[in-house]
């Protein structure tokens, strides 16, 4: 949860006040669950998890001000960066995923659709990769 906070200092030129800090509560939450409960449905991959966080913060805005937006475009540019996309999409990109999120017309399955066709996910380790080796 550490990260979403160093996120927001690092990201935003002022220092908003944090109206609702369930909001990344929420988000942060919502971006680490496993549970998948349709048979057909993946596993949640990075741009699902990318997704969730995203819509969680467009949809529960935890600033006073109207940072909002930036912050949620922004943190999750930062956490597809950490997570090992090697491509990441723009901020134009984020910015209309997260008002799309915000007006009810994606919800998280669509924007991790649409992140998908944005980002370039790092290869799976497999069993025979030790960390930090470049899978062959």
């Amino acid at each position: 949860m550490e990260w979403a906070w160093t996120a927001l200092a690092h990201h935003l030129p002022s220092d908003p006040a944090v109206w609702d800090p369930s909001g990344v509560e929420a988000a942060v939450a919502r971006h680490q669950s496993d549970l998948v409960l349709v048979p057909e449905q993946p596993a949640p991959d990075i741009a699902w998890r990318a997704a969730a966080f995203l819509h969680t913060l467009a949809v529960c805005p935890a600033l006073e001000s109207p940072m909002n937006e930036f912050y949620a475009a922004a943190a999750t540019r930062s956490y597809l960066r950490v997570a090992g996309a090697e491509q990441l999409p723009s901020p134009e990109v984020l910015g209309d995923l997260v008002e799309a999120a915000k007006l009810g017309r994606a919800d998280v399955a669509a924007v991790a659709e649409e992140l998908r066709a944005h980002i370039q996910e790092p290869p799976p380790l497999d069993a025979a990769t030790a960390p930090g080796e470049v899978p062959g």
